[in-house]
């Protein structure tokens, strides 16, 4: 199994844009009692916990917060780490290419391949549909560019577009990769830190709000508690690793 690798550092300008625009994230060990409540991650059933969460004896904990990896194909599996907008193009990219390989060279259906991107730190906002990008203009000032057609910052979400030919995601789109059944792990504590910050900047409920994105996010997303663990979590299941950056 190839090791889960950690978290590179981004640039120093990246993250002081990052945390001025959208606050300092907040990790899983700091999200609060009302946050977690709120979003879609689940403890383990009685079950489990009666079972001591493992499979089997030396196998990793099991944990339904992750049961929806479980049940992607398993005829092979992928998973893709974007952590910056230029990642998630990469990810898109290598994943869409990945698929039409395995079709191509294989003979091999989508329904036959396991594949999850996961976004977190820079490249959480593209897990967001076109209303919560209009409805909280904090997500599209995340992006270096502006909208070529109003030169303000992007109130769509430029990977659900490809037709634009946008720079931020250079023709990547999650919609077909959606319809070939690809899934998307989100990190919830760069969630929780959007949320904080959209909160402030618009006097809104923090828990409306997080509610909100959490019930408007891509097809085939998944909330987790960060994106390094849901990176973790898809290879101990099998998931061969693929760079995004």
């Amino acid at each position: 199994m190839t090791p889960t690798p950690q978290d590179p550092a981004t640039p120093l300008d990246d993250r002081r844009r990052f945390i001025a625009r959208a606050g300092a994230l907040i990790g899983a060990s700091t999200l609060s009692a009302s946050t977690l409540s709120a979003s879609t991650l689940s403890a383990a059933t009685p079950d489990e916990q009666r079972a001591g969460g493992r499979a089997a004896a030396g196998d990793p904990l099991v944990h339904a917060a992750d049961a929806w990896m479980n049940a992607l194909p398993s005829g092979h599996r992928m998973v893709w780490d974007a952590f910056t907008t230029p990642g998630a193009v990469n990810a898109g990219r290598f994943c869409s290419n990945w698929i039409a390989s395995n079709g191509s060279g294989y003979d091999l259906k989508p329904t036959q391949l396991g594949a999850i991107i996961v976004l977190r730190s820079l490249a959480t906002v593209t897990a967001f549909t076109d209303a919560m990008w209009a409805k909280y203009p904090l997500l599209g000032q995340q992006l270096r560019s502006t909208d070529p057609t109003t030169s303000k910052p992007y109130t769509i979400n430029p990977f659900m577009h490809p037709e634009r030919g946008d720079t931020p995601a250079q023709g990547i789109s999650w919609a077909p990769l959606i319809a070939q059944g690809v899934h998307f792990a989100v990190c919830a504590g760069t969630t929780a830190g959007l949320v904080q910050a959209i909160a402030a900047s618009q006097s809104l409920s923090a828990d409306e709000v997080h509610a909100d994105l959490v019930a408007n996010q891509v097809g085939n997303a998944h909330q987790m508690a960060t994106g390094i663990v849901a990176l973790g979590r898809a290879q101990e299941k099998g998931f061969t690793y693929g760079g995004g950056g």
